[in-house]
């Protein structure tokens, strides 16, 4: 059967209770999340809002709005998506641009990463073009077939589209952006049998530029020297790693008991979004931390088994570009709040507060679920 032909007769897909063990995973971290979240943002919500509640709302809307959009995403053909990837990308990348333009986009700690809504919403882009890109070279990887083996065709335009993406990121600037596009994008071409001595030479042709963007901004470089030795400035670069190392020790192994944390409470910086990690270890203890671990470990388990299962190209870089993407995300910001890597602003998905980052995640993970639908009803047309 063709994918055109594929395409056709799947117009409409079954929801997604076919992968109940996806949904199960997905609803256990959006609850463990929503529930840190009230925990660690109560007392400043009220201290600034006086609602404790606010932050918490906001996040119950963003759930909401990302389980539906994850239940269409479930029950689209995720042939649709390849269709079209272009415009996808076209758009996203017209968003990104839109951040830098007065009056639309929005500059928040140094960095113009927001577009203003109407009812005093916000959207970032940079959530969106993720997973434009996923989709984008999923197709662009597919449709080359074994041309992916030759520079000019296989790799050489992917890396013109990160770097295209990159440089946008950088101009925000999103350091983070442009390094898990192309982290994800180097997986996505290796997945996809794109050489890996053109990987590798690029990689290494490439330390040099990234040396030097990570050491020209001078927070970049306060917060690589804070990494080092993040007691040398304990009130300033190191502070907000510091307190987050500290947020552990107290926790112990069972922690202080939920909602009776102490960092949270204007010590420890960003305790709802980028360090909601920390304020897990010291409510929870260590065993908190390594549920939520073990929780996200059978997410990517999940998803690179549907990767794995399906014959088509597409299919195959699609739902291991999303699984990697959501992988890459927690890893990153798990080893930033345990001072295992330099600071960088990056939310744990699904936990972390952020209205686009999780309905851009629950998006993906719906389209997940359409690919393994896909998987499941082609497998039965086969064995019928």
């Amino acid at each position: 059967m063709t994918l055109e032909n594929q395409t056709m007769e799947l117009k409409v897909l079954k929801p997604f209770f076919n992968d109940p063990f996806l949904l199960l995973i997905t609803i256990l971290i959006l609850t463990f999340g929503i529930v840190m979240v009230t925990s660690a943002s109560f007392m400043i919500a009220s201290a600034k809002f006086g609602d404790g509640f606010y932050y918490a709302k906001k996040q119950g809307l963003a759930m909401i709005a990302g389980l539906s959009l994850m239940l269409l995403c479930s029950r689209i053909n995720p042939f649709f998506w390849r269709d079209y990837a272009s415009i996808g990308l076209g758009i996203s990348l017209f968003l990104l641009v839109l951040v830098f333009v007065p009056g639309i986009g929005v500059e928040l700690g140094g960095s113009r990463r927001w577009l203003r809504l109407p009812f005093g919403f916000y959207i970032q882009p940079s959530e969106i073009i993720k997973y434009a890109m996923i989709i984008f070279f999923a197709r662009s990887l597919a449709k080359k077939g074994d041309g992916v083996k030759s520079f000019a065709i296989g790799f050489l335009p992917h890396v013109l589209v990160m770097a295209l993406v990159v440089m946008l990121a950088l101009f925000q600037p999103d350091f983070g952006l442009a390094l898990i596009i192309t982290t994800v994008g180097f997986l996505m071409m290796f997945v996809a049998g794109v050489r890996l001595q053109h990987l590798v030479g690029s990689a290494i042709l490439c330390l040099p530029f990234l040396f030097q963007i990570g050491m020209s901004a001078h927070y970049r470089f306060a917060r690589f020297k804070s990494f080092l030795d993040p007691w040398a400035n304990p009130l300033s670069t190191g502070f907000q790693v510091i307190q987050s190392l500290v947020a552990f020790g107290c926790g112990g192994f069972w922690g202080v008991g939920l909602g009776k944390g102490i960092q949270k409470l204007f010590y420890l910086p960003q305790p709802h979004s980028d360090f909601i990690l920390a304020v897990i270890g010291e409510e929870l203890g260590l065993s908190g931390v390594i549920f939520i671990i073990l929780l996200f470990y059978l997410l990517i388990f999940r998803g690179l088994m549907i990767a794995i299962r399906t014959q088509d190209i597409f299919l195959r870089c699609l739902s291991f570009g999303i699984t990697s993407l959501i992988g890459i995300q927690c890893l990153l910001n798990m080893a930033v709040t345990m001072g295992l890597t330099p600071t960088k602003g990056l939310p744990l998905p699904l936990v972390s507060l952020g209205g686009t980052s999780i309905m851009a995640n629950l998006g993906g993970i719906g389209i997940l679920m359409a690919v393994s639908a896909t998987v499941q009803a082609n497998r039965e047309g086969v064995k019928s």
